[in-house]
């Protein structure tokens, strides 16, 4: 999949920006009291969640990707967001470093092994008060048709590995089956997008 990220880089934000718009200012409206807070945007992309988050006050900015060619263009508008080019199951920070982890439409685009190495490396690099926000598809009694078929236009669009990950996904019933509740509580879920994007947080338990 690494291959297909510089062509992903060049249409992602003429494509998706303004469709995805309410739901980064839905993620932002969620994190407002943690504006002092060190986060991370985990698989950040072109980093326009981040960039959003900044332009309203927040600090101690992390992101992170894979993706050169996405952190280019993450690069380009703000200087004050801490940027690094890593792979996100596998990261060079610390323990517990971080208040609040976001993971946005990230997992279901990745094989069943890597999403659950990248669930494991956010809580390890969650602080043991700290919080995980995904943002990702669901697909149960309450999506509605409409929300179906709009993700699988957009998905079936990215084909090729993507769309065999985004299939088993919610195969597997998505979250559902990858957080566990021995280390992630849900605190909050909200629905958007006819009911076929989820915005969760979840609170970090330890294990003792």
């Amino acid at each position: 999949m690494k291959s297909n990220y510089s062509l992903m880089a060049k249409i992602y934000d003429p494509i998706f920006h303004l469709p995805l718009k309410p739901i980064r200012i839905a993620v932002m409206n969620e994190l407002l009291k943690y504006k002092e807070k060190k986060i991370l945007d985990l698989c950040c992309g072109t980093g326009n969640q981040f960039k959003l988050l900044s332009k309203h006050g927040f600090k101690n900015l992390y992101c992170l990707d894979i993706s050169g060619s996405m952190l280019e263009i993450a690069k380009r508008s703000d200087f004050s967001i801490k940027i690094y080019n890593e792979d996100a199951t596998k990261t060079s920070f610390e323990d517990a470093l971080f208040d609040v982890v976001i993971i946005s439409f990230a997992i279901h685009e990745k094989d069943r092994n890597t999403q659950k190495a990248l669930i494991n490396e956010a809580y390890r690099i969650i602080k043991k008060d700290g919080l995980m926000l995904v943002v990702d598809y669901v697909f149960d009694n309450k999506t509605t048709k409409l929300g179906r078929i709009a993700v699988n236009i957009i998905e079936g669009i990215a084909g090729g590995e993507h769309y065999i990950n985004f299939k088993n996904y919610i195969q597997n019933k998505g979250l559902l089956s990858l957080i566990k509740k021995d280390k992630f509580k849900l605190m909050k879920c909200n629905r958007t997008s006819f009911g076929a994007v989820t915005i969760s947080i979840y609170h970090k338990i330890l294990l003792f």
